[in-house]
C-alpha cells in the first residue's frame, strides 16, 4: 500500500470517527436549550457597544483575549486574530500603536425652559435629568464612524440633547407628550441606543429644547395568554429581558436580532427589524399583532388583537419604519410560542459561496427551513477561524484531519471556502427532518458537515464581535455594517459590485493599507435574500477621515441599488440613507408620509428628522 497510502487510510479513518462523534451529538435531543446568549443582566459601556466586563485587549505582543464570560470567546487567547487582521487589511496591529480617545467632550449648556420643566415636573414621577453624562449618552446610537468613532476620537457631537426623561407609564407619556406640545419642546424616543442608522443624532439645526425620551423603564410583560398564544408588553423592555420572562414561563417570541441584549422592542417596531431566527418566527411586522402609539393629537391603535382582520387600512403599519417620527410607542401584543422541544446546531462548509447560495436556494423550495441559516463569504469564514482559541492536542488532531479531508482529499480552496451556520428548533420529528432535508442537499451542492460544536460556536459568536469595532478603532481602522436584501438573480452582481466599487474608492482616496470587505447571506425569502455587509478601512494619513468614509459608503450604497438591492433590509434609513429615498420611492409616496406626520403631530414635536422628514441641505 506505500508509507502515504497507509496514513491516508489512517487520517480517512480518522475523520470518520470524527464525523460520527460530531453526528451524535448532532442527533441527541437536548434536555435544557441552552441559551444563545448570557441572560445575566451587567452594566453597560457609556458610549461604545456593550457590557464593561467583555472587551477585547492584548495579552502579548501578538495576541489577544476577551475579557469576562458572556460569551464562547470570552478568557481565551485567540492566536490567530491579530495576523489575519494584518494579513486582510495590510496594516499592523500592535499595543504600542493604540490611540487613545480624547477627552470626553462635555454636552454643554443645556437649553432651558422653565414653563416647560414645571410641566415636566408636574407629569412625570421621575425628574428629568440635565446630567452632562446622560445628556450625551442620549444623543447617539452606535452609529461606528458618525457617532462612535466621532465622539471618541473627534471629540464631538455637534448636537446633544437638553434633558432626559424617564417615563414609567403610559399615563406619563401622555402627560409628557402633551407637555412637550403645549411648550414647543422636540422630543427624541430612546430605547436600547442600538441604533446604526443616526435616527437618534440631534438635528443640528434644531433651536427647541430636545427631551430624549428614555423607555427603559417601561419594561414589564403585562399580561401572557397562553391560551391564546399572545403577550401585551410594555415597548422598552430589552430583547434579553424579554425572552427572560418569557422563557421562566415556558415561551419565546422568537425574535433574535445581533442586537437581542440592549435593544428593545419598541425599537424594533420602529426600525422594522429582522431577528436570525425569521424562518421559524417571522420578522417583526409578523410578531407584532398590535401596538400602541401616543402622538401629540392622540393615540393610533387598534382595541382587541385578533389573528387577523380586514376593517380598512391597518393603523399598526404606521408605526413599522416609523424611526421615532410620530409618536411613542409604548405597547404591543406579541406572538408568543412555546419553547421548542430540541434546538440543535450545525455547520456546512462549500467549496465556493455559489454552491452555498445553490443550496440555500433549494433548500428554501424544499419547505425545511431551520429556523436560522446563515451562509458567510470566504473573508468571513476565514475570519471566523482567527477567532478560536489556542487548540489543545486533541483539537490540534482533529483540526489536521478535518484540513487533510478539506483541502487534500476534497481540493477545496482555501481562499474560496463559504460556511454556512444552522440552528434548528421545534419538535424532534421537525428538526430530524430539517437534518436529513440538509444532509441531502448538502452532498448535491459539493458541501460537507462541519459538525455541531461549530455551528453552535458560530452562532453565539455573533452577539461578540460587536466588540470588535471598538478594538480597531484604536488604530484609526474606520468600520460599518450595511444590509440590503436583492432577488436571488442580484446576489453575486450585488456583492461583486461592491467589492469592485470599494477597491477602486480606497485607491482613489489613496488608502492605506486594504480595505476589509466581509458578507453573509443571512435571511431567505422565496424572491431572494438579506446580505448583510461589514466594512472598514484605514484612516491613517487621511485629512477628514471621517468625511471620506461616508463618501465611499456613499458610493457603496449607489452601487447596491444600481445592482437591484434594497435600501435597506432591517436597520431602517435614519439620517445616513434619506438622501435615497427619490430612487425607491415615487413623489407621491412622499406626500403621503407627509400627510400622516401633518394629521398626528402638527407642531413637529418629534422632530428627530429621520428618513423621509429628513432636513434637506
Amino acid at each position: 500500500m506505500g508509507e502515504y497510502g497507509i496514513f491516508a487510510a489512517a487520517v480517512l479513518l480518522g475523520a470518520a470517527l470524527v464525523v460520527i462523534w460530531n453526528a451524535s451529538r448532532r442527533i441527541r435531543p437536548s434536555r435544557k436549550l441552552d441559551s444563545c446568549y448570557d441572560l445575566a443582566d451587567g452594566e453597560r459601556y457609556p458610549h461604545t457597544w456593550g457590557f464593561t466586563d467583555t472587551r477585547f485587549e492584548f495579552d502579548g505582543p501578538r495576541t489577544v483575549r476577551v475579557t469576562g464570560n458572556r460569551y464562547p470567546l470570552c478568557g481565551y487567547t485567540l492566536p490567530g486574530f491579530i495576523p489575519f487582521a494584518e494579513e486582510v487589511l495590510g496594516q499592523t496591529f500592535r499595543p504600542e500603536d493604540i490611540v487613545e480617545p480624547v477627552p470626553q467632550q462635555r454636552a454643554g449648556e443645556a437649553r432651558r425652559d422653565e414653563a416647560l420643566e414645571t410641566g415636566l415636573a408636574a407629569a412625570l414621577s421621575k425628574p428629568v435629568s440635565t446630567d452632562d453624562d446622560e445628556r450625551l449618552i442620549h444623543s447617539h446610537g452606535q452609529l461606528s464612524v458618525d457617532e462612535i468613532y466621532r465622539l471618541l476620537y473627534l471629540g464631538t457631537l455637534d448636537r446633544v440633547v437638553d434633558m432626559v426623561a424617564y417615563p414609567t407609564s403610559e399615563a406619563e407619556v401622555r402627560a409628557l407628550v402633551r407637555v412637550a406640545n403645549e411648550h414647543g419642546a422636540c422630543l427624541i424616543p430612546f430605547g436600547g441606543g442600538t441604533n446604526v442608522s443616526g435616527a437618534l443624532t440631534c438635528p443640528v439645526d434644531e433651536e427647541r429644547v430636545i427631551i430624549s425620551v428614555d423607555m427603559r423603564r417601561m419594561d414589564r410583560i403585562i399580561e401572557l395568554d397562553e391560551e391564546n398564544l399572545m403577550a401585551t408588553v410594555e415597548a422598552g423592555i430589552s430583547g434579553k429581558a424579554l425572552e427572560r420572562g418569557l422563557e421562566a414561563r415556558g415561551y419565546t417570541s422568537g425574535h433574535d436580532p445581533d442586537s437581542v441584549e440592549l435593544s428593545t422592542l419598541g425599537g424594533w417596531i420602529a426600525t422594522n427589524a429582522s431577528g436570525m431566527k425569521k424562518n421559524r418566527y417571522g420578522n417583526i411586522e409578523e410578531i407584532v399583532l398590535e401596538a400602541s402609539l401616543i402622538t401629540p393629537t392622540g393615540e393610533v391603535e387598534t382595541h382587541r388583537a385578533t389573528p387577523r382582520n380586514s376593517v380598512g387600512i391597518p393603523p399598526r403599519v404606521f408605526l413599522f419604519g416609523s424611526e421615532g417620527n410620530l409618536g411613542i410607542i409604548t405597547k404591543a401584543v406579541i406572538k408568543v410560542h412555546p419553547l421548542p422541544a430540541v434546538r440543535r446546531y450545525g455547520s456546512l462548509v462549500f467549496p465556493r459561496m455559489e454552491n452555498g447560495v445553490r443550496f440555500l436556494k433549494e433548500l428554501r423550495g424544499e419547505g425545511a427551513l431551520p429556523a436560522s441559516i446563515r451562509l458567510v463569504n470566504n473573508t468571513e469564514f476565514r475570519f471566523g477561524q482567527a477567532l478560536k482559541p489556542a487548540p489543545g492536542l486533541l483539537k490540534r488532531i482533529e483540526s489536521a484531519v478535518q484540513k487533510f479531508v478539506l483541502l487534500r482529499l476534497l481540493r477545496f480552496k482555501p481562499l474560496e471556502i463559504a460556511a454556512c451556520t444552522v440552528v434548528m428548533e421545534g419538535s424532534v420529528a421537525e428538526v430530524s427532518h430539517q437534518q436529513q432535508t440538509i444532509s441531502r442537499l448538502l452532498r448535491k451542492h459539493g458541501g460537507i458537515s462541519g459538525g455541531a460544536s461549530n455551528g453552535r460556536r458560530g452562532y453565539m459568536l455573533t452577539f461578540a464581535i460587536a466588540y470588535i469595532r471598538d478594538f480597531f478603532n484604536q488604530f484609526q481602522l474606520l468600520g460599518e455594517t450595511f444590509e440590503t436584501s436583492v432577488p436571488w438573480d442580484r446576489i453575486h452582481d450585488v456583492c461583486r459590485g461592491v467589492e469592485q466599487e470599494l477597491a477602486a474608492q480606497c485607491e482613489r482616496h489613496g488608502i492605506y493599507g486594504k480595505p476589509y470587505l466581509a458578507y453573509r447571506v443571512t435571511q431567505t425569502y422565496p424572491t431572494g435574500v438579506c446580505i448583510y455587509f461589514t466594512m472598514g478601512f484605514s484612516g491613517k494619513g487621511l485629512d477628514d477621515a471621517a468625511a471620506v468614509y461616508h463618501k465611499i459608503e456613499h458610493h457603496l450604497r449607489q452601487v447596491i441599488l444600481d445592482h437591484g438591492g434594497s435600501l435597506s433590509h432591517h436597520h431602517g434609513v435614519g439620517k445616513i440613507r434619506h438622501s435615497f429615498l427619490p430612487q425607491v420611492q415615487s413623489p407621491n409616496t412622499a406626500n403621503v408620509m407627509l400627510g400622516v406626520k401633518q394629521a398626528l403631530d402638527p407642531n413637529n414635536v418629534f422632530a428627530g428628522a429621520n428618513g423621509v422628514y429628513a432636513r434637506k441641505d
